[in-house]
């Protein structure tokens, strides 16, 4: 099968690299420093005492060279999708499918004007992977995870042929039925944690171990709950129980991207996470106080790394 990776940053490389590894074809469409050091060196995969060398991948930053795929992983931040979307019929054919791995739950939907609905899977990765420098990943912490399914909770066979891919792979893997209700669920975790990191300054061990702090996480989370069965989504009775629990097998020392990028003065998600929890309650007259506040307490550092006002 001919996989490509868009975006391959942190999240992009390592999945990218471990479908090289289970013997897939792979491209990596990435540009500046981390396409120099991909096409020099190729890629290394790190975890804990481990260290994985693929010294040869093929690279590009030319999409329209690529030709038709059989899949599309798409991983770029959530605020480059819409840009990203309008390249992406270059990649498709009769079956290609497109998947989604953005944090947030709006971006399945605006890849689906581009390349259609049918061939859109929607999709959430679970992990913390960081760029130690170009070319180099780490992985820390939870099992490596993709969770994926159609829009319409359809099992297909393109889907299942994708299931079959990544299960060859050291990454755990999840054909979903109701990938709205998963999303979500990532959403109300990976977007408190975001939060919350990002006003605090603080490591996810320290937000957790202060009891005002995780009781703020825990409120910050119910907020995203209320919003999500407010706009009928089918979360599961115990989430907040059974997303608190997760939160403590984490490693203490680590952070979010979106933190990562607010803390470094970079463009960040906060539009996405954040923002998209107090816009999406609106719609539905609910209230979001705590996400309000972390939104306001952000947004201006958020201006300034995009150069506005």
């Amino acid at each position: 099968m001919k996989f490509v990776m868009i975006g391959s940053g942190a999240v992009g490389s390592y999945f990218g690299a471990q479908l090289q590894l289970a013997g897939q074809e792979v491209v990596f469409v990435a540009r500046g420093p981390q396409l120099r050091a991909l096409r020099a060196t190729g890629l290394i995969l790190c975890h804990e005492d481990e260290e994985i060398h693929l010294p040869a991948v093929t690279a590009t930053d030319d999409v329209t060279a690529i030709g038709a795929a059989d899949f599309v992983l798409i991983s770029v931040k959530s605020w480059q999708i819409e840009a990203v979307a309008r390249q992406l019929p270059a990649l498709k054919g009769a079956q290609t499918r497109f998947l989604t791995l953005q944090n947030g739950v709006e971006a399945a939907s605006v890849v689906a004007t581009y390349v259609g609905a049918e061939q859109t899977l929607a999709g959430l990765v679970r992990g913390f992977f960081e760029l130690e420098k170009p070319g180099q990943v780490r992985h820390v912490g939870v099992q490596p995870t993709i969770i994926f399914g159609q829009l319409d909770g359809q099992i297909t066979g393109p889907a299942e042929r994708l299931h079959r891919c990544l299960s060859d792979t050291r990454v755990a893997v999840e054909l979903s039925s109701d990938i709205e209700a998963a999303l979500w669920e990532k959403f109300l975790l990976v977007t408190a944690l975001s939060g919350m990191g990002a006003v605090t300054g603080a490591t996810i061990g320290d937000i957790r171990d202060y009891e005002p702090t995780r009781q703020m996480l825990w409120e910050t989370m119910r907020e995203i709950e209320v919003v999500a069965r407010g706009r009928g989504v089918n979360l599961v009775a115990d989430i907040l129980a059974r997303t608190m629990a997760f939160v403590d097998t984490f490693p203490p020392e680590a952070t979010t991207s979106m933190q990562r990028d607010i803390m470094n003065g970079l463009p960040s998600e906060l539009e996405a996470q954040t923002g998209a929890v107090v816009r999406l309650g609106r719609e539905v007259a609910i209230a979001t106080p705590l996400n309000q506040f972390i939104y306001n307490s952000l947004i201006l550092q958020e201006r300034r790394a995009r150069g506005i006002g």
